[in-house]
């Protein structure tokens, strides 16, 4: 079996980071919260119920909130990709930030390995 290059492992290692990233991102909508954006959830309010009913909008993802409930279009206080708001740049930033994390997480793992084989390698001068 022919020997990887460097430049073939961080391309690897890059792929996997972005895969990594993008599945938690996806997973991320299931981090859900309300507010502080509000949404029509009907006509039926006020004193003679000829207002709007305003509440809190639930929405998903995390670190940033990138998916929206869309009240009167979609299954009311449940996310869904198909039917809400999908804000797209949200999603990026929070996959951004997702493999920023991971590919740290590489960096330090690989440079503690080689902290240690260096540390092996001079023990046995």
């Amino acid at each position: 079996m022919p020997k990887m290059t460097a430049r073939t492992t961080t391309l690897l290692r890059t792929a996997l980071g972005l895969a990594l990233a993008l599945a938690l991102a996806v997973l991320s909508s299931f981090i859900q919260g309300e507010g502080p954006e509000l949404a029509s959830y009907g006509n039926l309010c006020g004193p003679a119920t000829n207002e709007g009913c305003y509440k809190p909008v639930l929405k998903g993802g995390f670190p940033l909130a990138y998916l929206f409930d869309m009240p009167g279009v979609s299954v009311e206080r449940r996310l869904s990709f198909g039917e809400d708001t999908l804000h797209s740049v949200a999603l990026v930033l929070d996959i951004i930030i997702y493999w920023s994390a991971i590919m740290f997480v590489i960096w330090f793992a690989n440079r503690r390995r080689a902290s240690s084989k260096n540390c092996e390698n001079n023990g046995k001068a």
